[in-house]
């Protein structure tokens, strides 16, 4: 547990990729915003790449994150971005933090 509480220290101090994003507006902000509190833990943090790319951090478990990228795809629906052909990018965030490289695990387009 300790190892995980540091592990989540450190990316969230070095990815700084995530944490200073271009706003899209007030609805993409309330996304994000979700996709980094504690209302879903599974996410560390979130960013719009564009209006029409969303990508999540996880923590890499070896599985295939295309199952949770359907699932924000619905979050993403309930929140008025259905039609938008919205593409959901789940990324390894410990990769991102300590090697720069922004490793897909999962992806959905959501219609």
């Amino acid at each position: 547990m300790k190892k995980l509480l540091l592990t989540i220290l450190a990316i969230t101090l070095t990815t700084p990729g995530l944490t200073y994003a271009k706003s899209f507006g007030p609805e993409y902000d309330k996304i994000v915003t979700f996709f980094q509190g504690q209302t879903e833990p599974e996410a560390l943090d979130a960013i719009w790449e564009s209006k029409t790319v969303f990508k999540v951090g996880v923590m890499d478990d070896g599985k295939s994150r295309d199952r949770y990228a359907n699932y924000v795809c619905e979050i993403l629906y309930n929140e008025s971005f259905r039609g938008q052909g919205v593409e959901v990018k789940i990324i390894d965030i410990e990769k991102l933090a300590y090697k720069n490289k922004w490793v897909t695990l999962g992806k959905a387009r959501c219609e």
